[in-house]
Parts: C-alpha cells; sequence; structure tokens
C-alpha cells in the first residue's frame, strides 16, 4: 500500500487531483502543520457491497440509462391489472418525471 501526505491546503485547492491519486489505490494522509489528521483510503472491494455482488455474480451491472429504466416501469405498469396501488404508482412515477426534467 503507498502512501502519500498532502497538507490541508492542497487537498482543499486540488481536491479532484487527491482524489484521483486514492481511486489509483493509494492511501493518502491529510497533514496540518506537518502532523497527520486525517486519511483518505480507497474503498476496499470486500466492504463495497456492489462491488462484491458483481464479483460473485450475483448482481450485473445496469446496461441502460436511467430513461430506459423509466420506460421499463412504465411498460410494466401499464401492462399489469389496473388498481388503486398501481394508479398511485403511475401518478407518482409521472409527478417526478415532471420534478427532474
Amino acid at each position: 500500500m503507498v502512501m502519500t501526505a498532502i497538507p490541508i491546503r492542497e487537498l482543499s485547492h486540488h481536491t479532484a487531483r487527491c482524489m484521483a491519486v486514492v481511486k489509483a489505490g493509494e492511501t493518502v494522509d491529510i497533514t496540518e502543520r506537518g502532523k497527520i489528521i486525517g486519511r483518505i483510503v480507497p474503498v476496499d472491494p470486500v466492504h463495497d457491497v456492489r462491488a462484491r455482488m458483481i464479483a460473485e455474480g450475483r448482481m450485473r451491472p445496469a446496461t441502460a440509462g436511467r430513461a430506459a429504466l423509466l420506460a421499463a416501469v412504465r411498460r410494466r405498469l401499464a401492462a399489469e391489472p389496473v388498481d388503486a396501488a398501481s394508479r398511485g404508482t403511475a401518478a407518482l412515477l409521472e409527478m417526478r418525471d415532471d420534478e427532474r426534467y
């Protein structure tokens, strides 16, 4: 495990650069006046539930975007028998679409 020390001021000014270092697998120690005050570590795949489930074959990452997913939900809702619960769900989806677009 490679460690890099970065003064807090540099972290403040170059956050994206520091996050790129962490994303590359390095641990970054945050210092203030030469003393370590914090640490940023890459996510351990064992603790990343999504990555672990994908690695175990229990989950597949999405291949379609949000719009395609919403369209599939609407098609499924339209195909199901209409009852009060389905009408409520459809109305809620419409309201959310109006808010987001």
